[in-house]
């Protein structure tokens, strides 16, 4: 049985009586956000008691064991800086209740967002209209953006002078 130490994002996980593989993507106060492995499957939302109760860990059957940092506060948990390009965008909506919104990026793209993909405290300072700053990752979904950032109006300003002068 998992323990609320093992739970951490991007942990890989398997229901014990159907077998289909999720992944973590947000440990909540009494709610865990999940990513199925296979397309065509919806994110599934799990109580934190039953989630405990009803999945192991995936790589409980593997040979080749990763040691999990827990919640990542304080445990030296590391988490590796996504890669990819850089872009920037507006905030095109915001869905709170589900922890989520879209970027419109400037060049026309719309990516979808996180809030595990934002430092503490970051998503709720963010409004639809807000102009940010981002980089795309690629993964099993299609394009996702990670450490979503505000840009200040004096940065937007200070970056189209700049592309003016060149």
């Amino acid at each position: 049985m998992l323990s609320i130490e093992d739970i951490d994002s991007g942990l890989q996980v398997t229901h014990k009586n159907t077998g289909l593989r999720y992944t973590v993507v947000e440990l909540g106060d009494d709610e865990v956000l999940l990513a199925p492995e296979k397309e065509g499957f919806q994110d599934l939302i799990a109580p934190l008691e039953l989630f405990l109760q009803e999945f192991i860990s995936a790589d409980r059957y593997s040979t080749s064991r990763v040691r999990r940092g827990g919640r990542g506060r304080g445990r030296g948990a590391q988490t590796r800086p996504p890669t990819g390009p850089k872009a920037r965008g507006r905030i095109k909506k915001m869905v709170r209740d589900r922890g989520f919104g879209f970027i419109r990026g400037d060049d026309g793209k719309e990516v979808f967002f996180h809030r595990s993909g934002l430092n503490a405290g970051d998503y709720d300072a963010l409004n639809e209209g807000d102009s940010v700053e981002y980089v795309i990752q690629e993964g099993p979904r299609g394009a996702r953006a990670e450490n979503v950032r505000a840009v200040s109006a004096t940065a937007e300003t200070e970056s189209a002078s700049n592309a003016a002068t060149t």
